[in-house]
């Protein structure tokens, strides 16, 4: 980041705006970048005022008493010297106050050609340029430590707790990839108090703390998947697409020229797999996966959502490689067409920033997005170099189904061979792999209840009573698959029955799915 600012101030940028959570972090590149640029620093807050940074003591000693924002830009133009950076900290509380003198004097500084060598450096949490400004302010956003400075952090903790540790293994780094630089020293001095070191036996500590950390955003959840992938019943299409880009994401394929796999859409059916999948994959490369829930991003303040957005996906950056799992996107970005008169735009913007991200990253991170709903999704999210492949999910075929009740019974602690998969199978014509799966959990429920072990006659019972989605929904799944036959690559490669529509409109609707009186 230093070079950047470096090249801004060569350029005579009078003010620049950091984006960061990590104070040290920003002080840590302003001092880089006075020392090759011979400059004098300064650091101002509301709370302590004004403080001139001594680099032969390395530290900050007393200038004056300015708690006023107006005075400390006032100081600025009026009496900082020459060859000198005055970084003002927490200015986004400042410029929320919407108080015009605030605006109109920093765009005086921007526009000011005499001012000469002088530079103001407004540090944030959150990016926070208005509009009146956003043409004229440089803006730099500071990524999250990579393992380079996560190094050097953990060193100063081994120090501060005189553990006598020469060399930090890589893979203890990477468990705190995501962390900011004081999250980072809580884990490891945590983990250094537990275990009297840091090496791999602090591992774990170290990420069950950074899932606590990423938790707390809201934005992101740490899973910690056990699913592989042959406990998901059929999809082999799918399976073996994801087999052959395994090693994809090693320095082997990029020597090879394989490019880095950006991700995978699942559309279809609810209830067929695709949330498994997400899991089961990020399970067979032992991949960390995270779960973002678009839904969450959106905030009350102007910008919130834009800056969440980034946060996550700069989460996701820092702990790649990575699995990043966008369970029912569509629901997230529903909107997005009327954005402009719904929400002032916020949801379009967001769904700009994410297409941008998709698009440009160069990172491993393994998008998986899901979506039930078709009609729902934006017709840019589905174009190539977004994602991969979009695959279809579909109803499981007979073959498929038996595997998926072997599997369930298994899980169960039976043996598959005690029951008649075939003709569960037929019997379970037009189920989900969910459906099924619930079929075998009311069939033991029943078994238990009457103090018996699962038989296929519990089984069938259970089946006997279910009405699939498939029937109830049989109309909309035809058409699904209509749009899908000609968009999309199927995830199975087993035959599937088709819907019968007429059980379908046999079905009673409730007063909301029935159509308008007033169409004949």
């Amino acid at each position: 980041m230093f070079k950047e600012l470096e090249l801004l101030i060569k350029a005579k940028a009078n003010v620049i705006e950091v984006v960061s959570y990590e104070d040290k972090r920003v002080q840590g590149f302003v001092n880089q970048a006075s020392k090759d640029l011979k400059m004098t620093w300064y650091n101002w807050n509301e709370v302590s005022g004004l403080f001139r940074f001594d680099t032969k003591t390395k530290s900050f000693e007393k200038e004056e008493d300015i708690s006023d924002y107006l005075d400390i830009l006032n100081f600025f133009t009026n009496s900082l010297e020459e060859n000198a950076i005055l970084v003002l900290q927490d200015f986004h509380h400042i410029l929320k106050r919407e108080d015009p003198r605030i605006l109109r004097k920093i765009r005086e500084i921007l526009q000011d050609k005499a001012i000469n060598n002088k530079v103001m450096i407004l540090s944030m949490p959150i990016k926070c340029v208005p509009d009146d400004l956003s043409k004229e302010l440089s803006v730099i956003e500071v990524g999250l430590p990579d393992i380079k400075v996560l190094k050097t952090i953990a060193k100063n903790c081994l120090t501060e707790y005189d553990v006598d540790q020469y060399e930090i293994e890589d893979s203890v780094l990477e468990a705190g990839l995501g962390l900011t630089i004081m999250e980072a020293e809580l884990a490891f001095s945590k983990a250094i108090i537990e275990f009297g070191k840091l090496d791999k036996e602090g591992i774990p500590f170290i990420i069950r703390e950074k899932e606590s950390i990423i938790k707390k955003t809201g934005l992101l959840e740490y899973y910690h998947s056990n699913t592989k992938l042959n406990e998901v019943g059929g999809l082999e299409n799918l399976k073996e697409w994801i087999g052959k880009r395994e090693r994809s994401f090693t320095a082997e394929a990029k020597e090879f020229g394989v490019d880095t796999p950006k991700g995978i859409m699942l559309l279809g059916v609810p209830g067929c797999g695709k949330s498994l999948t997400a899991k089961a994959v990020a399970k067979a490369w032992n991949y960390p996966l995270l779960r973002f829930d678009i839904g969450k991003v959106f905030g009350g303040i102007v910008g919130e959502s834009e800056h969440n957005v980034r946060r996550a996906l700069d989460i996701a950056k820092a702990i790649a490689p990575c699995v990043l799992w966008i369970d029912e996107i569509e629901k997230g970005l529903s909107g997005v067409q009327s954005s402009g008169q719904t929400d002032g735009g916020t949801t379009s913007r967001v769904f700009g920033t994410l297409l941008t991200w998709m698009q440009e990253k160069t990172e491993p991170v393994f998008v998986i997005a899901t979506a039930n709903n078709i009609k729902e999704l934006p017709p840019e999210l589905m174009r190539k170099g977004r994602f991969d492949e979009v695959f279809f999910v579909d109803l499981p075929s007979i073959e498929e189904r038996k595997k998926i009740l072997q599997i369930h019974i298994e899980t169960r602690k039976r043996d598959a061979a005690n029951y008649d998969l075939d003709m569960l199978a037929k019997e379970t014509k037009g189920f989900s792999g969910s459906e099924i799966e619930e079929c075998v959990k009311e069939g033991l429920h029943s078994a238990f209840s009457d103090g018996k072990d699962l038989t296929d006659e519990y089984i069938l019972k259970a089946i006997k009573s279910t009405v699939p989605l498939s029937i109830t929904m049989g109309e909309s799944l035809r058409k699904l698959r209509e749009w899908a036959k000609f968009r999309a690559r199927l995830a199975s490669n087993g035959t599937v029955e088709d819907v019968d529509i007429e059980k379908s409109k046999a079905i009673p609707k409730l007063k909301s799915e029935v159509n308008n009186p007033f169409i004949d």
